[in-house]
């Protein structure tokens, strides 16, 4: 009866055991929830878009928080990298592209483990032509030969790239142009559907299109 006792006892024992571990190591396992990233609404700024971040917090945690033009595939910026802050502010966005953002918890001293990426998009939209209606240049700019490209004032811009068809030229703009904050480009043909893009280095800030008048 006493050996009965003894076993047992030993079986409860090592049951327990692998309970207590397994529990231990489900909890281990267990994965908290992600912070929730804010987009705020974009801003069109001299050298580009700019976008503020903001997320929630969670108990002691830094945070990494990243953006990319195509899903974080071969394009990843870095904004905030294990840092404790609660805000992050970014200028010089490429406009008429989609961004993506994500945000990931790191505890400070490993006790917890939080959840993957959490990721959002949201298309970015500038355009700073400013003689144009519906992204198409206004008709009295335009003649057979002709185009007036005209942006907004306290806007840094470089060039011009022109499309027609497949074929694409830049202009570069002038210290003349930069004063004028337009370019008339005079190179055009007649009765030609022309679209054009103005840039700052190259970060696109706005497309517009444009057909000339025939002869």
């Amino acid at each position: 009866m006493k050996n009965n006792i003894q076993y047992f006892s030993m079986s409860f024992l090592l049951m327990l055991i692998v309970f207590t571990s397994q529990s231990c190591k489900e909890k281990e396992e267990i994965k908290l929830e992600a912070p929730q990233l804010i987009m705020y609404t974009p801003t069109s700024a001299i050298d580009g878009i700019s976008m503020k971040f903001v997320w929630s917090t969670l108990p002691n945690s830094n945070y990494i928080v990243q953006i990319s033009y195509d899903n974080f595939v071969n394009s990843i910026e870095t904004l905030v990298m294990s840092k404790d802050t609660t805000t992050v502010s970014v200028t010089g966005l490429n406009s008429n592209t989609m961004l993506y953002a994500r945000i990931k918890a790191v505890s400070k001293n490993g006790s917890a483990t939080y959840a993957d990426f959490r990721t959002s998009s949201l298309f970015l939209l500038e355009n700073i032509f400013s003689n144009q209606t519906a992204n198409v240049v206004n008709a009295i700019d335009i003649t057979s030969k002709s185009i007036k490209l005209a942006w907004q004032a306290d806007r840094h811009v470089t060039s011009i790239i022109k499309t027609t068809g497949s074929v694409s030229d830049t202009i570069k703009l002038t210290p003349t142009d930069l004063t004028a904050k337009n370019k008339i480009d005079t190179t055009l043909l007649a009765n030609t559907n022309y679209t054009f893009k103005i840039m700052k280095n190259n970060i696109l800030r706005g497309t517009v299109t444009a057909t000339t008048k025939a002869n």
